[in-house]
């Protein structure tokens, strides 16, 4: 049987005391079921994986700003020139029609770079919380927890911090994907360096 619940946020707002006061929900049969809450935001935020992910996007976002920028500034100045008087009336009207093209061009570069941020974001987003699944589900397992809430701010009410276990979370995450101290090629040429040298 799952022992693991992952419940709805709003149950957790009609049992608040409850929940504080022991860690466990009794059931009809008298037996007690221990719960606790995690905080995915906090996760996201604290964790290796969603650090990793944070970075990428930060960085994705700033591309994306300068490239804007530079359209933009492109745009201006074909728009000052516009205004120069130097320009006869059909260059001014060829002009005109460049920077209004470019206009176009420029937003319908925007619209398709942000819908592919936002793929790429949700994408990361999903990735991390089937990485988490497994390992909120081993945590509950070996803590003998049976029902999980997830933290929403201004919905959940928790006050009982000791609820949280997300800085578990957060320590079995890290643990999952980081790499095996000594291990990869460098432990694999050791070890055959270590055979040449006793068959010697």
């Amino acid at each position: 049987m799952n022992l693991l619940r992952v419940a709805s946020v709003a149950a957790l707002t009609c049992i608040p005391s409850l929940a504080a006061a022991q860690g466990a929900l009794t059931g009809p049969t008298g037996e007690s079921t221990k719960i606790a809450v995690i905080d995915m935001q906090r996760i996201a935020l604290e964790s290796a994986e969603g650090k990793a992910l944070f970075s990428a996007l930060q960085a994705e976002n700033d591309k994306l700003q300068g490239e804007t920028q530079a359209k933009q500034a492109e745009i201006q100045d074909m728009q000052a020139k516009l205004n120069s008087e130097i320009l006869s009336q059909d260059a001014k009207v060829r002009l005109q029609r460049d920077i209004e093209r470019k206009r176009t061009d420029a937003q319908r570069w925007l619209e398709d770079a942000q819908a592919e941020f936002e793929t790429k974001r949700r994408d990361g987003e999903a990735t991390l919380q089937e990485k988490m699944g497994p390992i909120v589900t081993q945590v509950a397992q070996e803590n003998g927890i049976g029902l999980i809430f997830v933290n929403t701010p201004g919905v959940t009410i928790m006050l009982d911090p000791t609820l949280d276990i997300s800085e578990l979370i957060v320590q079995k995450l890290d643990g999952a994907t980081a790499p095996p101290p000594g291990g990869g090629a460098d432990a694999a040429a050791g070890t055959d360096a270590q055979g040449a040298e006793n068959r010697k």
